[in-house]
């Protein structure tokens, strides 16, 4: 098999899962700047303001997938990033239909399907990448 020269910060998958990465670490800040904008921004509006803690829920746990996926990153797991990638994709997918079922706009349905495709991208890059890096390593 025919290994390329080129250094993973020069490959694609490496540059998307680092756009996911910060995707999602901006996703928990943005929620700390306020819940009830950022319900919104997602497509599915608080209708009472104490439910306000349940969108801070979701921050946790974007700063957490954000700071886990940059580590794998930075120390080149690129197999697991492949892998986080494709699980991944229950999050755009359920946002979709939730905010289908809630009769969003076209635009956030829209927004919520082209991070499903981008996730899609990033798996199938970060898998080419992981077997780069499988064939690089003297055995």
């Amino acid at each position: 098999m025919k290994t390329s020269s080129l250094p993973s910060w020069r490959r694609l998958g490496f540059w998307l899962a680092l756009a996911l990465a910060l995707s999602q670490l901006s996703n928990a800040v943005r929620v700390a700047f306020g819940s009830h904008a950022y319900s919104a921004y997602m497509g599915l509006p608080l209708a009472n303001p104490q439910d306000a803690a349940w969108v801070s829920v979701y921050a946790l746990r974007a700063l957490f997938m954000g700071s886990f996926a940059g580590y794998l990153l930075l120390t080149h797991q690129y197999r697991i990033l492949s892998v986080m990638a494709l699980f991944a994709l229950v999050m755009p997918l359920g946002d979709f239909y939730l905010v289908w079922n809630a009769g969003g706009s076209a635009t956030t349905l829209a927004r919520h399907a082209l991070i499903a495709v981008v996730l899609v991208a990033a798996w199938i890059s970060l898998a080419r990448l992981a077997r780069v890096q499988l064939a690089a390593t003297p055995s």
